[in-house]
């Protein structure tokens, strides 16, 4: 009885700390997510947008024309580091998902999480919307429906 209590304990700690999406990822460090963390929430400081669509504009592969949405769960450390936690990948563009995944770990320009006047780290979920040749991006909440769907 007492192995199956340290079980069932072990089990809730890891269940707690699962990344969102199934395609995860072991390089991000923070145990568990905190989505939206802090009195000021985690933000990119220099146009996000525009950094990830020129990313994917000049990465070595292109994409097709194509609809669909692509989810990353990013964790952002208190040094303003990003870190991709897991992804949902709504559409089959593998090269286009490695070239973004690679651009977000590496932005080293984020505005951290604050809370009570101290950076934390904090966990958000941009998701990126491909409509034909152009892509959308937008933070979305945990509970979102649209995350949740599939």
């Amino acid at each position: 009885m007492k192995y199956l209590c340290l079980l069932f304990i072990l089990f809730a700690i890891n269940a707690n700390a699962q990344p969102l999406f199934k395609e995860k990822y072991k390089d991000c460090t923070l145990e568990k997510p905190c989505y939206y963390c802090g009195d000021a929430i985690a933000s990119y400081k220099k146009g996000l947008s525009e950094r990830l669509q020129r990313s994917i504009n000049n990465g070595q592969h292109k994409w097709v024309g194509t609809n669909g949405n692509m989810y990353f769960e990013i964790e952002v450390d208190s040094t303003g580091h990003s870190c991709v936690r897991s992804i949902k990948d709504e559409i089959p563009m593998w090269d286009v998902k490695n070239v973004l995944t690679t651009s977000i770990n590496n932005l080293y320009d984020w505005q951290p999480a604050i809370l009570d006047g101290h950076p934390i780290n904090s966990t958000l979920i941009l998701r990126i919307h491909f409509l034909g040749y152009r892509a959308s991006f937008t933070f979305l909440p945990p509970d979102d429906p649209s995350i949740l769907r599939h």
